[in-house]
Formats: C-alpha cells, structure tokens, sequence
C-alpha cells in the first residue's frame, strides 16, 4: 500500500477563538506527527485514517481523504475547571502511578523513530535552527532506578540546519545534547515522592485527574520546582508531565564564566505519552524543552537574551529496528554534521515551517555574501 503524504494548509484550531492550536497530536495506529505554532501539520502514512488529540479539546476523527480539502478543522475545548482545590490524598494517586509502571510501560529495550526540531533566538531574532530524524534506542520509558541512568544511543538518519553568527559575536550558546534532553523526558520524581508537596485539582473531564507537585524546600538556587501530572482514572497511566525548574526568577543567582555574568531563568519541559495499540504500552508521544538565558552586558558584551525551544515527537513507536549509532548522545546537538537531502524530507512526519522559520531562512540568504560581516553555517 502507497503511504499518504499529506501536506496541506489545512489549519487545526479553536473552534471559539479561531487560533491556530500547537502541539495536536497527529496519528493513527502505525504513525505520529504534531502541528506547528501556526497550526499546521506534515502527515505521511500508508492508513488513511486520522485522528487528532490535544488536552482539554474533544477528539476529533477524521481521514487523509476528508481533511485534505478542508481549510480549516475546528477542535472543540472541553468544560475543565483546573483552578478549583479539591481534598484528596494525591501523593496516594502518585504512588497507584508508580505501581503500575511495569503494567503500562516498556522498562525493557526498545527504538523508536523520532524527529527533532531546535530553535535558538537572539533578543528575539532567530539565529538557528536544526531539524534532525533519525532512530533513538531506549533501555525503558522511565527512569525507576537512581543507582542506574536510563541508557540511550541516537542514529541520525537525516539532518538539516542553518545558523547565522555576526563576526563580533563572542558569546556560543551550547544546545543540550541527547542524553540529557531524554534523561529529563524521562525522570518524573517517583523516586523522590517524599521531597514534594502534591495537590490535585478539580477537571470536569472525567477520563483523567490533574495533580500539581512543588518541592517542600528550596534548592541552591533558592528554586522550588514544581510542574504537575495529567493522569488516566482508567489506568493510571501518565497522559502529560511538566517539569519547571525555576519559580521566582527574582532571586536566581548570576553565574560567572570568563569574566562575563549570565543566569537562567526558565527550563522548563512538557511531555506526552500515548498508547502503542499493538504493544499497549504507553511511549513517549512529544516533548518540548523550553530555556531562557539572560547575559549582563559589559564592556565586551551587549545585554542579551537567549530563548531555547527542543521539540521533538516520536514517528513511529516500538519499531523493533536495529540502531547503529553515528552520533555522541553526550555532544552538543548543533555540532551534528550530516548532508541534508530534500527526498528524504518529503517523504517523513515532521514540523512544517512556520513562517517566522521562512522569514528567517529568507534573512539567511540575504546575508550570507556578507562574509566580513556574518559567519553562515548549515547544510541546505
């Protein structure tokens, strides 16, 4: 059977507001994608069949051949009161979820395929971007075991990115790299109950509970972390996690590194989990890693503000698919090099360019003859 490829300007969004809706779920029982910030979605797939998923929104199905001719597909926002206290002994509903671990996720080997999209700005002004696919091995869903890392190793399939870099610049902002962006979608502080404080709060939508988690004490960085949980009434499984680093920016510390302060100020990260239906185990559907860098000026440096976005979205889970590893899951993503090749790209669920990405692109090509000026560094 010949696989859909669907591109289309088919807009997901609000039925009320008309906003385009980031981060829907695209997917059938074979394949995963997710709409863009401007709402719009690459979809490639031999089953015909559509389905689109985002919290607090009724689900919406549909087929390759029913949306492909609509401009829009309106989601519908469920009635959830999140803001309401309710008395209830959440830590008790955090340990049901520890103890249906093994029942709900894979905590043996296993690939799946993934794509990646990094973005970095300048006091606003996108200065790269990266979009990588490829096969990710994972040694289990969660980290259950403080004595044992989750163990990780990355096949990169394809790659494209672009960077642009004035001349006078003295400042490389460092992306994570692959061990620690998976490390963190996969630690979620079952192993450290007893440090938080957890309170749930009130949903009319019956399928899930919503708990939120705080740390009891302050960290080195006089932080508490905090973040919540969405969680299935049916199973206990996991359907979203949240982890924020930081919650009173005011009093985060400045660090100092030759000579030049900086501090961060947000890391923060999101994750979804969806059901495999052939394995019915659940996996790590999307993440999204967000950063923000503030450097102090000095007689060298301007006052400068670095925004980090990582999105990453598995493609096809459980895949079964050896790995052979060509990239260090301990290297800074953006040192990758690999060509890029545009067939390849046509034919893989991905995240479109919005089109800030375009004007960026656009920017690009205006300034990289401007040698003295701008360093361009990319592969398409």
């Amino acid at each position: 059977m010949q696989a859909q490829n669907l591109r289309t300007s088919t807009v997901i969004a609000d039925k009320i507001t008309k906003l385009p809706l980031e981060n829907v779920n695209i997917y059938n029982s074979k394949d995963n994608s997710i709409t863009n910030e401007d709402g719009l979605f690459v979809f490639v797939s031999e089953n015909k069949e559509i389905n689109l998923s985002l919290i607090g929104y009724n689900d919406v199905k549909t087929t390759y051949d029913e949306i492909k001719i609509k401009d829009t597909v309106f989601m519908e926002i469920q009635a959830i009161n999140l803001e309401e206290i309710i008395v209830s002994d959440a830590a008790s509903i955090i340990k049901r979820v520890h103890e249906n671990i093994s029942k709900n996720y894979s905590l043996t080997p296993y690939t799946e395929n993934f794509f990646l999209r990094c973005l970095l700005k300048k006091n606003t002004e996108l200065v790269r971007l990266q979009d990588i696919y490829g096969k990710v091995f994972k040694d289990k869903v969660f980290n259950t075991d403080l004595r044992k890392e989750t163990e990780f190793a990355v096949e990169i399939l394809n790659m494209r990115k672009i960077g642009i870099v004035d001349k006078a610049e003295i400042t490389y902002f460092e992306f994570p790299n692959f061990n620690s962006f998976l490390r963190l979608s996969s630690s979620i502080l079952f192993n450290r109950r007893d440090n938080y404080n957890f309170t749930e709060i009130k949903s009319e939508d019956n399928k899930f509970r919503k708990i939120n988690f705080i740390t009891k004490e302050k960290n080195e960085n006089n932080q508490n972390i905090n973040g919540y949980f969405i969680i299935s009434k049916e199973d206990y499984s996991l359907k979203e996690f949240s982890l924020d680093f930081y919650d009173d920016i005011g009093s985060i510390p400045y660090q100092e590194k030759k000579g030049h302060k900086f501090r961060t100020t947000v890391y923060r990260i999101t994750t979804n989990y969806r059901k495999n239906f052939d394995t019915n185990k659940y996996y790590l559907s999307n993440s999204k890693l967000d950063a923000k860098v503030e450097i102090l000026g000095d007689n060298k440096l301007e006052n400068s503000i670095y925004d980090f976005t990582a999105n990453l979205f598995t493609t096809n889970s459980f895949t079964g698919e050896n790995i052979n590893s060509n990239f260090s899951v301990d290297k800074d993503i953006f040192k990758a090099k690999f060509p890029y090749s545009a067939d390849f790209w046509n034919n893989q669920n991905q995240l479109p360019l919005t089109q800030e990405l375009n004007n960026f692109l656009k920017r690009v090509a205006e300034n990289k003859d401007k040698k003295k000026e701008f360093e361009v560094i990319g592969n398409f």
